[in-house]
């Protein structure tokens, strides 16, 4: 079977999300992960500092290159019915129903 619906692809970090909408998020997360290569590098763990700044690569080109912030939508706002601002319609309770004869 073949599968006719386009993939979505598959992205480690969720931009669509308003949690990466400011500035400062984003450049705090591309540091945090720059700062981690470096502390790796530094140590002399060349496996870990490379996995590090290949993340770290990604982040910026995600976060700062390749980012299109989320459409920001409003909420939707019913509008008004006039049927609303009548009375509730009365429900009927087994005390006002006349008793049926079997």
């Amino acid at each position: 079977m073949t599968n006719t619906k386009p993939k979505t692809p598959f992205y480690l970090i969720d931009t669509d999300s308003d949690f990466y909408r400011p500035f400062g998020v984003r450049l705090a997360i591309c540091i945090s992960v720059c700062v981690w290569a470096a502390i790796e590098l530094y140590g002399g763990n060349g496996f870990w500092g490379v996995l590090s700044g290949a993340a770290a690569i990604y982040c910026i080109y995600v976060l700062f290159v390749a980012y299109k912030p989320p459409v920001k939508q409003e909420p939707v706002v019913r509008p008004d019915d006039p049927e609303d601002d009548e009375a509730p319609a009365q429900t009927v309770s087994s005390e006002t129903t006349p008793d049926k004869k079997v």
